[in-house]
């Protein structure tokens, strides 16, 4: 759905916010991205229309060409992340603790409890998975045909 020619229509999306939208994994929180302004858009329990230009939940729903419902990222996606960040890990005994908790069950969480005790390596983490997000983003703009500005 690129725009004439193949190029793509800017638009002034907060890919910091956009992210977050991605990296949603709760249910009952669905996250749309409107095409018209680049807003995102949370849609939950605690949803309020008047913070949306009155916005209803059924007029975001019911209008997929201006409303983009954001893809969550899925669980193997978080754990493919986690795997890439700790094999390229200089430090072979930090990543066989890494690798170890991957394997083990609830590996998201043996893999943050490793992390938790080193803040640098916890923010080395943040950075890497922030870009990994960001590029994630970017790529699903693109398919829309959108460019953030």
């Amino acid at each position: 759905m690129s725009g004439q020619g193949g190029q793509l229509k800017p638009l002034p999306v907060d890919l910091t916010e956009l992210c977050i939208a991605l990296e949603n994994e709760a249910r009952g929180f669905d996250w749309y991205l409107d095409i018209e302004t680049g807003d995102t858009v949370l849609v939950n329990a605690e949803y309020e229309p008047h913070e949306y230009g009155g916005l209803k939940v059924e007029e975001i729903e019911g209008n997929p060409q201006r409303f983009r419902r954001v893809p969550p990222t899925d669980e193997r996606t978080v754990l493919a992340d986690m795997e890439a960040f700790a094999a390229q890990h200089q430090d072979e005994k930090l990543k066989e603790s890494l690798q170890l908790a991957l394997e083990a069950p609830r590996p998201e969480r043996r893999f943050r409890a490793v992390l938790g005790w080193l803040p640098e390596e916890q923010h080395a983490w943040h950075q890497f998975r922030h870009q990994r997000l960001e590029a994630r983003a970017r790529a699903w703009l693109e398919q829309l045909g959108l460019q953030p500005e």
